[in-house]
């Protein structure tokens, strides 16, 4: 056979002379590298020096077999799901589950075990002992009734041969409050939010979010009488307070027009800005009898059951979502007379409120502002404030201190909110600035300053009436920003720079930038200041005064923006 003699290349042995190779193949007990392969080549070398070349590990190791997709599902027995949340119960639920014998001979089904299953039943195709064959999986349904203990914890555990699958079941039952509110108060909406605001000497906030959603109320007054809703009231109130209610929520409610059958599963219902859900509760409430049921489906005009209604219901039946609430833990009552009792029942819901934020854009430096109107039906209340601390002792003259060098305003607006679409995108609105968190630019909607003569263009200089607002500090903070509103509805944002006074009639403003069209005073519908400010508080309160038609009140604070 021919020899053929090989050569290492310069770079390889740059890497076998490395002392830090060097180091590990002596750690691991390795022969020297690379071997000497004049000696293995001669004729001397014998079968010993070629076994010296093996790698013989110093530390010895025990292997383990890896598991693969076929052992985690195979021979073994399961349930799926493994676990059901029923979450409130207010009628009969259905679910179903499968069995499966994921092993490779045949299974038997012993008998399956019921830990606190009261008002469960479940089905299958047939009654234990039975067999399964190999791979063989098989539909069980769950049926869950309104009747049991508050809360359901229970546990069925399938007694195979080899294995003992378990599934468990969790929830709560509730009865529903079908008394209704009396409309000749509002039916009053509560959102809540949680912000941590921290305020520096100079004025300056961090503003932290505590809670990711809010939390929702719902308070209105309830007329019971004669006799039969007084003591229905009574009664739920003795037995149940302590426990959660299915609580119509009646701002979303609609009324059916036409009579509903028995065994329908299919109601038409306008479910536009409502709170219905997939999974959640609706019922149907008529004389103070009522059917829960659950929702399958929502479509624009459509919700869809997850099992036929079991009674029949007339024309003028209100339907509802329903959601989980409490009650406090002292309701009062008035007693009207012997057979009516009145109460003011504020319910507090179970579930977090994920309401949906409006997508806003930054108008002008980098925030919203606010385009609605307030109500002013009623007055405006505000308030100017500033951080003075005041030195006194008494003997002498005071010594005051102004903190920050800029006041705080506090305004309190109103709205009112016709239709559905405006309270939803009242919501919408509120959800955005998450309680005291997220600053807004507040328009005055009041006529604040008013040009006296024509502008071009390209004139940042504006000729305004005199109302003093050169003899203050020019362009100060909170008060230099402006809402510029044309007739024709076009909406302008600039900043005041310097404000001089020209006579006893006239003032000379300038702006940061030409408004870039010519205008003359009777072109200009309003000219308003606008102040950057926040929510003043993270709890609001929407008064509904009927499905349709709401008010609202929020104390607003102002933000310092020259920092």
């Amino acid at each position: 056979m021919t020899a053929v003699e090989g050569f290492i290349p310069a770079s390889c042995s740059a890497v076998w002379n490395n002392p830090r190779l060097a180091q590990a193949m002596e750690h691991l007990a390795l022969p020297a590298w690379p071997p000497d392969v004049s000696a293995i080549n001669s004729p001397a070398s014998t079968r010993s020096q070629l076994k010296a070349a093996t790698f013989t590990p110093r530390i010895p190791r025990e292997g383990a077999i890896a598991g693969s997709f076929g052992v985690d599902w195979y021979h073994r027995v399961h349930v799926l799901p493994e676990r059901i949340d029923l979450g409130s119960v207010a009628s009969v639920q259905m679910r179903e589950i499968e069995v499966w014998n994921a092993h490779m001979q045949p299974q038997t089904l012993n008998s399956v075990a019921r830990e606190a299953a009261e008002g469960m039943t479940l089905t299958g195709p047939a009654s234990p002992p039975t067999q399964f064959g190999a791979l063989e999986s098989r539909r069980y349904s769950l049926s869950v009734a309104p009747n049991g203990p508050p809360q359901v914890e229970a546990q069925f555990r399938f007694l195979f041969s080899s294995d003992t699958p378990t599934l468990g079941v969790t929830g709560r039952r509730i009865v529903g409050w079908t008394l209704s509110p009396d409309w000749t108060e509002p039916v009053i909406e509560r959102l809540e939010w949680l912000t941590d605001v921290m305020r520096s000497h100079s004025g300056v906030e961090q503003r932290v979010r505590v809670r990711a959603h809010p939390r929702r109320m719902l308070e209105y007054r309830v007329l019971a009488g004669v006799d039969r809703p007084r003591v229905m009231m009574e009664n739920l109130l003795i037995s149940w307070q302590a426990r959660v209610y299915g609580l119509p929520w009646w701002i979303d409610a609609t009324v059916a027009a036409t009579p509903i059958a028995a065994g329908v599963q299919t109601l038409s219902v306008d479910t536009s800005h409502r709170d219905y859900a997939v999974g959640g509760l609706l019922t149907l409430v008529h004389d103070l009898r009522a059917e829960f049921a659950e929702i399958a489906a929502v479509e624009p005009n459509q919700l869809h059951l997850k099992r036929p209604l079991e009674q029949s219901w007339p024309a003028g039946t209100r339907i509802a979502p329903v959601h989980s609430a409490r009650v406090g833990s002292n309701q009062n009552l008035s007693y009207v007379t012997d057979a009516i009792v009145a109460a003011k029942t504020q319910f507090r819901l179970e579930e977090e409120c994920a309401l949906i934020a409006m997508t806003e854009e930054p108008d002008y430096l980098g925030y919203p502002v606010l385009s609605v109107p307030p109500n002013w039906r009623d007055d405006l209340d505000a308030s100017i404030m500033r951080d003075l601390r005041e030195l006194d002792y008494l003997t002498g003259r005071r010594v005051v201190d102004d903190l920050t060098g800029v006041d705080r305003r506090r305004r309190v607006h109103r709205w009112l909110l016709a239709g559905r679409p405006a309270i939803a995108d009242f919501r919408r609105w509120l959800a955005a600035r998450a309680g005291r968190l997220k600053p807004f630019w507040l328009p005055s909607f009041q006529s604040d300053i008013a040009v006296v003569a024509p502008f071009g263009a390209q004139d940042a200089a504006w000729t305004i009436d005199n109302r003093g607002y050169a003899a203050g500090p020019a362009a100060w903070a909170g008060r230099r920003d402006l809402l510029i509103q044309t007739v024709s509805g076009e909406r302008f944002y600039r900043r005041i720079t310097g404000a001089s006074e020209v006579d006893a009639q006239r003032e000379l403003i300038s702006l940061d930038q030409p408004l870039g069209v010519s205008l003359s005073p009777a072109d200009i519908a309003r000219i308003s200041f606008m102040t950057l400010m926040r929510l003043d508080a993270d709890a609001v309160e929407i008064s509904h005064h009927t499905d349709a038609l709401a008010e609202v009140s929020l104390p607003l604070m102002s933000l310092r923006d020259d920092l």
